[in-house]
């Protein structure tokens, strides 16, 4: 049977699966556009951030298909720097790392190993976190980041669609696509008191996405004065949430990156960083690219397999370095 062949091959993997109709991303895109009519999605970020999103037949998706939703273990990973004569352990987020590989591998191996005769998968691009709760795969957490059993916050959710020859069109299924959440998140207000920015609420359980200071640290866009740093040396994104979450404790794994910043390397990014800041855009780093140590920078984030700029990744290096308080390394 198919839903078998990729429950054991996810299953051999270490990742969790699930798989259901089209319908679901059908609730998803209805959800998500009623929710921007509704104000309760900042237009500004809607505009920037999902405008991407396609309607149903835009996608291909025919009621022969099947979606398949996958998360697989996401590491928090670790590249050392040196900076002001000591080492300091910056922090990447999971997913981050290997990010868009992590697609292509998944399903050239689901192809090799889990497909059967004239069965198909491709990526699907949609909203995948909600596509995951609505699955069962995944439940958010009051920090809207989503938890599977077993990996707590640190995991990749991947999506893709399935067709095979020999599959007719199915019904649609009827009723509610629940969005499930975490039963600690009903009392606990760990991640509330956390957040440097307000962006997780008290009056609603839908994060504050323009509030967010991940959002901020991956713009090219100056941070707001408002948006108070988090506690978490992240070179991208805020970790801040997530570590004192307790559906956390001895789940969320770190790794090291096999990378690590000279001295020469981390001034080289720091400086890029600093003349984003002074509004010089993606050409003040232009000069820089000749020098050994910044096109070295460059090389270690690209084995990586990190999109982000690397002027960004410095300026919030910078802004937490002018804050140095206490330990940076994780606890």
């Amino acid at each position: 049977m198919f839903e078998e062949r990729l429950r054991d091959w996810a299953a051999a993997r270490g990742a969790r699966l699930e798989i259901a109709g089209v319908e679901v991303v059908e609730e998803v895109l209805r959800k998500l556009e009623a929710r921007r009519a509704d104000g309760m999605i900042d237009a500004g970020f809607y505009q920037e951030n999902l405008s991407w999103v396609k309607a149903l037949e835009e996608l291909g998706l025919s009621r022969s298909k099947r979606v398949v939703a996958v998360a697989v273990p996401s590491p928090i990973h670790v590249l050392p720097v040196k900076a002001g004569g000591r080492v300091i352990d910056a922090l990447i987020p999971p997913t981050y790392v290997r990010y868009k590989k992590t697609f292509d591998d998944v399903l050239a191996d689901m192809k090799a190993n889990a497909l059967g005769e004239g069965e198909e998968a491709a990526v699907l691009k949609v909203p995948l976190k909600s596509l995951a709760v609505h699955m069962g795969l995944t439940a958010y957490g009051r920090n809207n980041i989503t938890y599977a059993a077993g990996f707590g916050s640190g995991l990749q959710v991947l999506g893709y669609v399935v067709a095979s020859p020999k599959w007719r069109a199915r019904k649609t299924k009827t009723g509610a696509w629940p969005e499930g959440m975490l039963a600690k998140c009903s009392t606990c207000r760990a991640c509330v008191k956390a957040c440097p920015t307000g962006a997780i609420r008290e009056d609603r359980f839908l994060l504050a996405a323009e509030r967010c200071f991940t959002l901020h640290s991956e713009s090219r866009r100056p941070i707001p004065a408002w948006a108070k740093p988090p506690k978490s040396l992240c070179l991208i994104g805020c970790m801040d949430c997530q570590l004192v979450c307790p559906e956390n404790k001895g789940r969320l794994k770190t790794a090291p990156s096999g990378m690590e910043f000279t001295a020469e390397e981390t001034e080289a990014v720091l400086e890029a960083g600093r003349r984003l800041e002074d509004g010089e855009g993606a050409g003040g780093a232009a000069s820089l690219r000749a020098e050994a140590a910044w096109r070295s920078a460059w090389a270690k984030f690209d084995r990586l397999g990190l999109t982000e700029d690397l002027d960004v990744m410095g300026r919030n290096l910078g802004l937490f370095l002018k804050r140095r308080q206490g330990s940076w390394a994780l606890s």
